[in-house]
C-alpha cells in the first residue's frame, strides 16, 4: 500500500513538471526559430582562424585506445594538408618548427606550438633532403564538420559479383555554427529541432555538403534528423543520418575464394577543401574508430570475416579541385571452407579418378577412355557451378587456374591412352615404361603446381 502511494505521488510529480516545463521548453525554441527567421542576410558558418594553416594527419593506436598525431617510422608528424604553403604537400614529413625536433614533442606540445607560432621557420623532408621554408600566419575562414559517431548496425549483405554491398547504419555529424553565435543564447540549455520555418530561412546545412556515396539511397529507409543546441558560448547544430545504403565496392577476385576485399564507406564534401582563404575539413572522433572495431568483434556475418578496420582522410582529386574525403574500410576475408569442400576436394577426386585409369591394363583402351572423358565432362559441369559467385572477369582467378590446370592434367589420361594405343602394336614392354613414367611423376606434379596457385593467396 505505501509503495502504490509512492508510485502515485512520484506520477503527479512528473505531470506537473511537464506541465510546467514543456511550455517553457516550446517557447524557448520559438524564440530561437523566430530569431533565426529575423535574419537579415543567410551566411556561411566560418570559423574565423589565424595560424599557421597547418593540420597534421593522424592514427588509431589501439593500445593507448586514442586518436593520435600520424608519424613516419622515425617520430615525425605528418602532414594532412597546409593551407598556406604549398611546399607542404600531403604526406610531407616536417622535422623541425623554429628549431625544434617535433620527433621528440608528444603531440599536445606540437598542437601548442603551432598555435603560439605567428611566425615559423620550417624543416621538412623533400625527396630525402631537407628543405627550409619560413610561413607566417594569416587569417583564414574554415569549416571543421566533425562525424561523432558511426555506428555500423550490420551488413546486410556483401554482393560480390554485382559490386556492390548494402550496411545499415546510424552516425551524427556536428558542426559549429558561428552565423548563429549571437542568436544562440535564446537556447538556454535546451535543444531545438529543425522545424519548415529554419528551412526555408535555406540555413547552411551540412547534408547538402557532406555526403555518404552511395548509388542506391532509399529515402523511406533513411532517417534524418536535424537539432541546434547552445555550449561553452558557442552554437552548435548537430545531424543525425542512419538507415539503409548500398554502396559500390571494387572487387579484386585474384585470389578466389581466398581472397580479402576492401568495403570502403566513405564521406567528402561537396565544397573544395581548399578555396584561397577557405578549409573545408572532416574529421572523426574516437567514438568513430572504437565502434568500427566493436563491430569487427561482434558481427553475424556468415561467409565474411572483418580482419581490420581503418579510419583516414584523404584529398579526392576532381575536374575543379580537390575535396576532402573520409573513409571508412573494413577489410573482410571470404571464408573458404564451402569452396574447399564443395569444389576443390570434388576436383581433386575427379582428377584422381581420371589419372588412375593409368594403373588400367595397356590393352584396355576402352575402358581407359571411357573414364577419362567422364572425369574431364565432371570437371566441365563443375566450372558451371563457379560461374555465379564471381562477374565476368577479363582476368583468371586462382580457382580458374585450378580448374584449367585440372582440366590439363584430366586430358593427358586420355592423350596417354591414345598414344599407348599405336606403340602396343610395336612394342608391349615400351607402352607399359611410358605409362609408368607418367603415373608416376604426374600426379605428384599436379599437386604442386595446385599448390603454387593457391599459396600467394594462403
Amino acid at each position: 500500500m505505501f509503495s502504490k502511494r509512492i508510485l502515485i505521488i512520484l506520477y503527479t510529480f512528473l505531470l506537473l513538471q511537464a506541465q510546467f516545463f514543456s511550455p517553457a521548453i516550446a517557447d524557448t525554441c520559438k524564440n530561437f526559430y523566430r530569431a533565426v527567421t529575423e535574419l537579415e542576410t543567410v551566411t556561411v558558418p566560418f570559423d574565423e582562424k589565424t595560424d599557421l594553416g597547418i593540420y597534421f594527419d593522424y592514427k588509431w593506436d589501439q593500445e593507448k585506445k586514442e586518436k593520435l598525431i600520424k608519424r613516419n617510422e622515425n617520430e615525425f608528424p605528418i602532414v594532412r594538408i597546409s593551407l598556406l604553403e604549398e611546399k607542404l604537400i600531403p604526406g610531407t614529413v616536417i622535422k623541425t618548427i623554429n628549431s625544434k625536433d617535433l620527433s621528440k614533442k608528444d603531440d599536445d606540445e606540437i598542437y601548442k606550438l603551432l598555435d603560439s607560432s605567428k611566425s615559423a621557420k620550417i624543416e621538412f623532408f623533400d625527396k630525402n633532403k631537407i628543405n627550409k621554408i619560413k610561413l607566417d600566419s594569416k587569417s583564414y575562414k574554415a569549416i571543421f564538420f566533425t562525424l561523432d559517431s558511426f555506428v555500423l548496425n550490420s551488413i546486410h549483405e556483401i554482393e560480390a559479383k554485382e559490386g556492390f554491398f548494402a550496411v545499415d547504419y546510424s552516425s551524427n555529424l556536428y558542426y559549429e555554427r558561428t552565423d548563429l553565435k549571437n542568436i544562440g543564447n535564446y537556447l538556454k540549455d535546451e535543444s531545438c529541432p529543425l522545424n519548415e520555418e529554419v528551412i526555408k530561412k535555406q540555413l547552411f546545412h551540412p547534408e547538402s555538403n557532406i555526403k555518404m556515396v552511395q548509388f542506391e539511397k532509399d529515402e523511406d529507409k533513411i532517417e534524418i534528423f536535424d537539432f541546434f543546441s547552445f555550449e561553452d558560448g558557442s552554437t552548435w547544430q548537430d545531424t543525425k543520418i542512419g538507415g539503409l545504403a548500398k554502396i559500390r565496392a571494387l572487387f579484386d577476385f585474384s585470389n578466389f575464394p581466398f581472397d580479402t576485399q576492401k568495403l570502403v564507406i566513405q564521406y567528402n564534401t561537396s565544397e573544395l577543401t581548399t578555396q584561397k582563404d577557405r578549409l573545408y575539413l572532416i574529421t572523426p572522433t574516437e567514438d568513430v574508430f572504437k565502434n568500427l572495431i566493436n563491430f569487427q568483434n561482434f558481427n553475424y556475418l556468415m561467409e565474411w570475416t572483418v580482419l581490420s578496420t581503418k579510419v583516414y582522410n584523404e584529398l579526392l582529386k576532381t575536374e575543379d579541385g580537390y575535396r576532402d574525403t573520409l573513409n571508412l574500410v573494413l577489410e573482410v576475408e571470404r571464408s573458404p571452407i564451402f569452396y574447399i569442400f564443395k569444389i576443390i576436394v570434388p576436383v581433386l577426386l575427379i582428377l584422381s579418378v581420371a589419372w588412375y585409369v593409368l594403373w588400367i591394363p595397356t590393352k584396355e583402351i576402352e575402358s581407359r577412355l571411357t573414364t577419362s572423358i567422364v572425369a574431364l565432362l565432371s570437371l566441365i559441369a563443375y566450372n558451371f557451378v563457379i560461374q555465379d559467385d564471381v562477374p565476368k572477369l577479363d582476368y583468371l582467378t586462382s580457382l580458374d587456374h585450378f580448374i584449367l590446370l585440372s582440366y590439363f592434367f584430366c586430358a593427358i589420361p586420355i592423350f596417354t591412352t591414345i598414344r599407348l594405343s599405336r606403340s602396343i602394336v610395336k612394342s608391349q614392354k615400351r607402352a607399359t615404361r611410358l605409362n609408368q613414367i607418367i603415373r608416376r611423376f604426374g600426379l605428384a606434379l599436379y599437386l604442386f603446381a595446385s599448390l603454387t596457385i593457391f599459396y600467394p593467396a594462403l
